[in-house]
């Protein structure tokens, strides 16, 4: 069971990389969670209680999801909601490790 979940989550992850890149994504300095609340800042100054899933998952490619959206990811859900905040977890500290390593 792990062993096809880590699989999953891997080959998503190639699919979502690949597709950013292909996307040609900006990275941003900040990913437009407030680091705080966890409420998704948009168009400037707009205040949203929660981004999206999408959000979520830009902002964990770049390793900048704040712990407090972690923590709620796929709370309210159905399976596939839980299982895509696993996925954007997993794909976010897989990101921190990598950034972590490279400062040592």
């Amino acid at each position: 069971m792990k062993k096809k979940l880590l699989i999953s989550l891997g080959t998503v992850g190639v699919v979502v990389i690949a597709g950013v890149a292909s996307a040609g994504i900006v990275v941003y300095n900040s990913c437009g969670y407030d680091e705080r609340t966890g409420n998704y800042l948009y168009d400037g100054n707009k205040v949203a209680a929660h981004g999206t899933m999408d959000a979520a998952m830009e902002c964990a490619l770049q390793g900048m999801l704040p712990d407090i959206v972690i923590d709620r990811l796929g709370m309210y859900g159905d399976e596939e909601a839980q299982r895509e905040g696993t996925r954007i977890y997993y794909t976010d500290k897989q990101k921190k490790e990598e950034l972590e390593s490279k400062k040592k």
